[in-house]
């Protein structure tokens, strides 16, 4: 994408981390990757980096700040402001544009004393909506009180994130934008199998047959994540059909809870495959019948989007940006959190009915298809980084 500029604007993107796969990775490298001919970028994180998305373009500078960590580390966050402070103020970022909560807690905050022209807020999920106590809660509340006002604009993925912060009177006085995290179709269309061959022969790679349901999640393993719920109704609904499969693709800290958990649900050994972290995700779902999403916690879950454009019937918790991919009864079902019931129930029926399947499927890619291209994030992020 080329437009006619008379200078190009140093952009710094912040992140707490870059997580394999993450979908805040993907959306600060599709919005690099589109607009590096009119923008210069740097992107800086913190320790926890996982470079493989960005190790073919040297042209983009990155940054590690040392004390930039996902947990509340008073010593280590104020030593996180000062370095970033410094960075601002040294390279002269004509805009700043922050990712996750930590880095944006943190980063917004250094732009502002640092008097950086542009600062952007991007808003990827909400993250006092994870499970956690009342007082936390109302502590991560006050936070973001106390520092979107150091925000220019804000930049959510779905509407249901920027509604979840107006309901909390947060941030209401402040401009905001939705601009949907772009994938690269073509891209990613082209990684899947295409032939029913093909299929087969991946399938028998991995010890599955071509009667098989399989069934797959997605996603970095964690408290909010929540694959214990898709695991459970797996266990439930295996009894059953025991020609039922489950592709669970994902690392993180809950990981080793998740297959002990296997173990006490007494899943038939080779129905249940713990595939770790995995580039070729397109392939797994071109292979899949139906995907099951049990978060608790979302800004707009890309994954969703993912398994629409290859036609992968979703299943989903009611999270936030759920109801902007999938229309309930009629392009996927969306149940309530942690009902185990009904998670089963909906499960059950798609396992049941192929053409429930296909016609999910169908109505789900024909909504995607038409905003989640990288090429209209990136549009919408030009204008948003010509405004100041």
């Amino acid at each position: 994408m080329n437009y006619p500029l008379v200078k190009k604007k140093k952009i710094l993107h912040t992140t707490t981390r870059l997580v394999l796969g993450g979908g805040v990775e993907k959306n600060i490298y599709y919005t690099v990757k589109t607009l590096a001919d009119d923008f210069e970028f740097h992107l800086s994180c913190g320790a926890g980096f996982k470079d493989d998305l960005f190790e073919n373009h040297p042209e983009v500078k990155i940054i590690i700040c040392p004390y930039l960590i996902n947990s509340i580390h008073p010593l280590k966050d104020l030593k996180a402001l000062w370095f970033y402070y410094w960075l601002i103020r040294k390279e002269k970022y004509d805009i700043v544009h922050t990712h996750e909560t930590k880095a944006s807690f943190i980063t917004k905050l250094a732009a502002w004393l640092a008097r950086c022209p542009y600062v952007i807020y991007g808003l990827h999920g909400v993250t006092f909506n994870d499970p956690m106590s009342s007082f936390k809660r109302k502590f991560y509340i006050l936070l973001e009180k106390l520092t979107i006002g150091c925000a220019d604009i804000i930049v959510a993925v779905g509407n249901d994130t920027i509604e979840a912060y107006h309901k909390e009177n947060i941030g209401k006085n402040i401009p905001f934008e939705v601009v949907r995290s772009g994938i690269d179709i073509d891209g990613y269309l082209s990684e899947a199998i295409q032939t029913v061959e093909g299929k087969l022969q991946f399938r028998k790679k991995l010890g599955m047959n071509a009667e098989d349901i399989v069934m797959i999640t997605v996603g970095r393993f964690s408290n909010s994540k929540a694959q214990r719920y898709a695991i459970q109704a797996f266990a439930a609904l295996q009894k059953k059909y025991t020609y039922l499969k489950f592709l669970l693709i994902g690392e993180g800290e809950m990981l080793d809870e998740c297959k002990a958990l296997v173990k006490t649900l007494k899943i038939l050994d080779g129905s249940i495959y713990f595939l770790g972290y995995q580039q070729d995700i397109p392939k797994y779902l071109s292979i899949s019948d139906l995907f099951i999403f049990t978060s608790l916690r979302e800004g707009l879950p890309r994954v969703i989007v993912e398994a629409s454009l290859l036609k992968v019937p979703v299943v989903t918790f009611e999270v936030e940006g759920a109801k902007e991919v999938l229309e309930n009864e009629k392009s996927g079902f969306i149940v309530p959190q942690t009902n185990l019931d009904e998670l089963i129930s909906k499960t059950e029926q798609l396992i049941l009915h192929p053409a429930l399947r296909q016609t999910f499927g169908k109505s789900s890619y024909d909504h995607v298809i038409q905003l989640w291209d990288m090429r209209i994030m990136a549009q919408k992020l030009y204008k948003i980084y010509n405004r100041n």
